[in-house]
């Protein structure tokens, strides 16, 4: 069985919040071979803490070292300029299907959050690097990790995706 834990998982263990145990649980079985569990590429792209996009993923491969989780599997997403690292991502066979699973995935996720980042910003803002780094959309970038986060996971044909993000991922029926 495979398990990819979201970034809320890596946020709970360093915070040392309720449900830290039990991730550090699932990793401790990993490492018995009990099934596997993988940390999302996608992560390297979530806020830091002061709502900015943090630029390099030092950052995010401080934070799992730290952790002592440098063993565990990443799992891949797709390249999206300015919102990827090289060392994390892949390129897009399909971009048509790609664009048609992301939209889907928006709409189960967050039916009420426009998906162009151009919609978030202020106008007369152009959308570049700059703009997709900002503070201004900082919740459109959280919400579109959780998306790329979801297809990332599923495109891997993994089992379980793990989080404590109940507002965002509720049960679809």
């Amino acid at each position: 069985m495979k398990l990819t834990l979201d970034w809320n998982c890596v946020i709970e263990v360093e915070e040392q919040r309720p449900q830290a145990d039990y991730v550090v649980d699932l990793i401790n079985r990993h490492r018995q071979g009990q099934f596997e569990v993988a940390l999302l590429a996608a992560s390297a792209s979530e806020n830091s803490k002061s709502k900015r996009f943090p630029g390099n993923a030092c950052f995010f491969e401080t934070r799992v070292q730290s952790l002592g989780w440098h063993d565990l599997p990443l799992v891949p997403m797709p390249s999206i300029i300015g919102l990827s690292y090289i060392d994390c991502c892949y390129l897009v066979d399909d971009d048509v299907k790609f664009k048609r699973d992301m939209d889907a995935l928006w709409s189960a996720i967050a039916p009420k959050v426009p998906r162009q980042p151009t919609e978030h910003l202020s106008t007369g803002t152009r959308l570049n690097d700059d703009a997709i780094q900002s503070e201004e959309l900082s919740k459109w970038r959280n919400t579109w990790c959780d998306v790329i986060s979801a297809y990332s996971h599923i495109h891997d044909g993994r089992d379980v995706f793990i989080t404590n993000n109940t507002r965002d991922f509720q049960k679809i029926l």
